[in-house]
């Protein structure tokens, strides 16, 4: 059987319903089902196969993706600003109410701090901020 459509069954009419099929039935639909439950059997394989494929390129992929990302970051145009300039932002981060002695590290100058070590470097050694 290549259709493996149920209306096309010799048992059509009996799936789905409370039907107890007769002892010769039985061994029809035994004798039926050989082959596809050895196709079922085959497919099963071929999806594990394509599914340890797939998991495999998935890990590759994500492996690339990482060391793409890792130097991605090294061209931030952010990380050519010279400190002085971006001492001069942070400056201009300030709230300006109230001006200073904030201490809260939602914002400037605290915020700033928290962002990567050369900004906390650069935050710490401009005076101005404090």
């Amino acid at each position: 059987m290549s259709d493996w459509d149920t209306n096309h069954s010799p048992f059509a009419p009996m799936i789905g319903t409370n039907y107890i099929p007769t002892a010769a039935e039985l061994n029809r639909l035994k004798s039926m089902l050989v082959h596809p439950v050895n196709k079922l059997a085959l497919l099963d394989l071929d999806i594990d196969h394509a599914q340890a494929t797939l998991d495999a390129l998935l890990h590759e992929r994500q492996r690339v993706m990482s060391y793409v990302d890792a130097h991605k970051a090294l061209l931030s145009p952010v990380r050519q600003i010279p400190a002085e300039t971006l001492a001069e932002i942070f400056v201009q981060c300030l709230p300006s109410d109230p001006p200073y002695g904030l201490r809260d590290l939602t914002k400037a100058p605290l915020l700033l701090t928290t962002i990567c070590k050369d900004w906390r470097h650069i935050a710490l050694t401009t005076p101005r901020l404090w």
